[in-house]
């Protein structure tokens, strides 16, 4: 899937104020229910949880002015409160095609605002169905001639309840999903799916892909991830109140799982020697797992939110230490001699 959703289109500027701003209280775990039976893949974003966190106050500290600047472009435009407004993101797709899946945004949105934003987007089209109205807007593909020479891609555009946006790649795929949420469609609620984890409705952030090969028949140059057969990735905070990271990678075969391992093995190497002279980073280190049972390799970690925070700050510290360097070699004039 390949939202490409510009100005007037909703999407991608909300999920980036929410990453940087939202602030809610209850969690929006992914929801089964809002997954097709046949889907290849899965992202979702619980951003009440993220929102609510540590890490997320340390990234608003870092970054005040931004985080300023997109709350009020979203309120003033959208009717979106990031503060407060901004629940959960669900996105999915049937095959692996560029320009194809389903949004799903949960949201306390203006949904006066949204339509006006959307009367103003280029070939903007309505079409009734069954209770609902589909608006279909045409996206800009200047400055990319492969699809310009195929024509403007397209967007559709559901308010499906007070507090649901649904976007679709199509008008076909903005019904289907409207049927998912109504539950008049098979979805992967009950099902023992390998596309979901012990880990999908908890997580904070969650990804997962199955049937990676077809990869290779859409154009898409991703090698390593079509050597393998399914890709699971979760990230969230537990019960006890520490935070994980965990990953897994079902190879197509023991000896792509070997290299995938030692790679694996050869970035937690790298990593543990960057953390040198950080107490918070080398105990953050030393939570790190890597493991391989026949074709699964797998990286987890887990850690206190306190020790996490601690070190990224000292991360963030140290990349700032280059910014004087970086800017003393790009300011330094060019004589034409070599050093």
């Amino acid at each position: 899937m390949k939202l490409k959703v510009h100005d007037q289109a909703l999407l991608l500027l909300t999920c980036i104020a929410a990453v940087l701003s939202a602030n809610a209280a209850a969690a929006k775990g992914l929801n089964p229910t809002h997954l097709p039976r046949d889907a290849k893949w899965v992202v979702h974003v619980d951003f009440e949880a993220i929102t609510d966190s540590q890490l997320l106050q340390k990234a608003k500290q870092k970054n005040p002015i931004i985080t300023n600047v997109v709350n009020r472009y979203l309120q003033d435009r959208y009717g979106v409160d990031p503060t407060r407004g901004l629940f959960s993101l669900t996105m999915f797709s049937r095959d692996y095609r560029e320009f194809t899946g389903t949004a799903i945004l949960q949201a306390d949105y203006d949904a006066q605002k949204v339509k006006q934003q959307l009367q103003k987007a280029k070939q903007h089209r309505t079409t009734p169905w069954n209770d609902y109205t589909l608006h279909t807007v045409t996206l800009s593909t200047e400055g990319n001639p492969k699809h310009n020479s195929l024509g403007d891609e397209t967007v559709t555009l559901v308010l499906y309840d007070k507090n649901t946006l649904l976007i679709g790649s199509s008008i076909d795929n903005a019904k289907a999903g409207v049927k998912l949420l109504a539950g008049n469609s098979q979805s992967l609620q009950g099902k023992d799916s390998p596309l979901l984890t012990e880990r999908a409705t908890t997580a904070w952030i969650y990804g997962a892909a199955v049937d990676l090969k077809e990869l290779q028949q859409h154009g898409v140059a991703m090698p390593v991830l079509v050597q393998h057969e399914k890709i699971t990735w979760a990230f969230g905070k537990q019960d006890e109140g520490q935070l994980f990271e965990h990953a897994g990678l079902v190879a197509r075969s023991e000896a792509v799982a070997k290299k995938m391992h030692s790679f694996l093995k050869g970035v937690v190497a790298y990593e543990t020697l960057w953390a040198e002279g950080s107490k918070p980073m080398i105990a953050l280190m030393k939570n790190v797992k890597v493991s391989r049972d026949g074709k699964t390799v797998r990286f987890q970690w887990q850690g206190p939110t306190d020790q996490t925070v601690a070190a990224l700050d000292a991360a963030y510290t140290r990349i700032n230490t280059w910014k004087p360097l970086l800017l003393k070699h790009k300011t330094m004039p060019y004589d034409g001699k070599k050093k």
